[in-house]
């Protein structure tokens, strides 16, 4: 009876993303000489396969960036494919050390796992429709279906305060299938990845029909009470930050300036200097 008891309550743990794994992530990461770094592969411009099948983008640049600072030229990185709805249940099972895949702030999260300093400023979701498609406003939306991906920070808004019906998929390619086969009156995801979407010669006939509501701050993950470990995460953070790296990466992966990461490359180069 005992060990079904410790049995459930491991599960229960595993399901809500509660801490299994050390919480001395700098030390392990020094230990085995490898950074294991959760990150988008299906989401440009922060994390996509590029041509030749590698995971590039915005935050795998920062992922490596960080690995140098904390293991030196010769450290090494592992990067493993997450999605929204288990980026949080692998750092906390031990399965990655850091997750830098889109993960917006949001209070819900902050009671599982901790932040990183925020280095971006996203705008939220907007929804990408075909352009006879005549809603604008969200408020328009309410008792439509509209397809979206699982653990968006923003299905509990969207389906209870908005009235959306949500149809959640697990990955992008199920959910852009369900638009094109009129499953779904449009998309809701996140606003920059949709935009692209947009400027693709298979999605001309699309558009963006509702803006963003929002922004809000985009950082990486790290468990729970891990300071050393996030001491290390913000200073090399705020190094890159100082050194011109995230605005060079904006323009790498086809980024909108941003006035965001252009006000804190300013503060932080100030912060740096000698």
């Amino acid at each position: 009876m005992r060990t079904s008891i410790l049995t459930i309550a491991a599960s229960l743990a595993m399901t809500l993303g509660i801490g299994a794994a050390s919480a001395d992530t700098l030390a392990d990461v020094k230990a085995k000489g490898t950074l294991t770094i959760g990150v988008k592969n299906d989401y440009p411009p922060y994390g996509f396969l590029n041509d030749k099948g590698e995971i590039v983008g915005f935050e795998v640049d920062l992922g490596k960036y960080i690995a140098k600072e904390l293991l030196g030229p010769e450290g090494k990185f592992e990067l493993v494919p997450v999605v929204a709805a288990n980026r949080i249940e692998f750092l906390n099972s031990g399965r990655i050390d850091i997750i830098l895949a889109t993960l917006g702030v949001t209070e819900e999260r902050g009671k599982v796992i901790d932040f990183s300093e925020y280095y971006v400023s996203a705008p939220g979701p907007s929804v990408i429709a075909p352009k006879a498609a005549t809603f604008s406003k969200w408020e328009e939306l309410k008792g439509l279906t509209l397809c979206g991906i699982q653990g968006s920070y923003y299905n509990k808004h969207l389906s209870g305060d908005l009235g959306i019906q949500l149809t959640a998929f697990k990955t992008q390619p199920e959910a852009y299938r369900a638009l094109k086969d009129n499953r779904c009156v449009g998309f809701v995801f996140d606003d920059m990845t949709l935009r692209q979407k947009t400027e693709e010669a298979d999605w001309a006939g699309y558009k963006i029909a509702v803006d963003p509501y929002e922004y809000i701050p985009q950082a990486a993950g790290i468990r729970k009470n891990d300071v050393a470990f996030r001491d290390a995460v913000n200073k090399a953070i705020t190094k890159a930050e100082a050194e011109g790296k995230l605005i060079e990466w904006e323009t790498t992966y086809g980024m909108p300036p941003a006035k965001y990461i252009a006000e804190r490359a300013k503060a932080a180069a100030a912060k740096l200097k000698p």
